[in-house]
């Protein structure tokens, strides 16, 4: 038939998307709604599945965002030297030691000079920010430029 090889249906091109393009929108636009879960999630198993409050939403939208934010350009760097099996564990460290990290800049900013709160206490965040950032990862991944050889991993090419 004539129209068998038209040149968007033969599968030769690209996607319409670059895939830095496609990081910076799932880490910016899903990666705080992926936070907001996480945070609803947490929170209810931590009160034990009673009523959770909506004043969390805001909150932990804007805090996922500015994680996602600085965790995306960290995640297109580690795509150009490591495996996705490499990189979704190291994104996901980052995002809770960025989670924590900003969780402690905040707590010293509003005028706390006390004895910043302890590590256990920022366990929650730190599952937050590490659930939404390693979910971001993994949905970013570009799996049309995965490599054939996987065992030349260290010496890019």
């Amino acid at each position: 038939m004539p129209f068998d090889n038209f040149p968007e249906n033969d599968g030769r091109r690209g996607h319409p998307i670059s895939p830095g393009l496609r990081r910076a929108l799932v880490f910016v636009l899903l990666g705080p709604v992926f936070g907001v879960l996480a945070a609803f999630s947490v929170v209810t198993v931590m009160i034990g599945g009673y009523h959770v409050d909506a004043y969390i939403v805001p909150i932990a939208f804007f805090f996922s965002l500015i994680i996602c934010a600085i965790t995306g350009p960290v995640d297109g760097v580690l795509a150009y030297i490591a495996p996705i099996s490499l990189r979704a564990p190291l994104t996901t460290v980052v995002g809770a030691a960025v989670a924590v990290g900003l969780s402690l800049f905040l707590w010293a900013q509003l005028g706390n000079r006390m004895v910043p709160p302890s590590l256990y206490s920022q366990i929650p965040i730190a599952i937050i920010g590490a659930l939404c950032t390693g979910v971001c990862s993994l949905l970013s991944h570009n799996r049309r430029s995965q490599r054939s050889d996987p065992g030349r991993w260290p010496f890019p090419s």
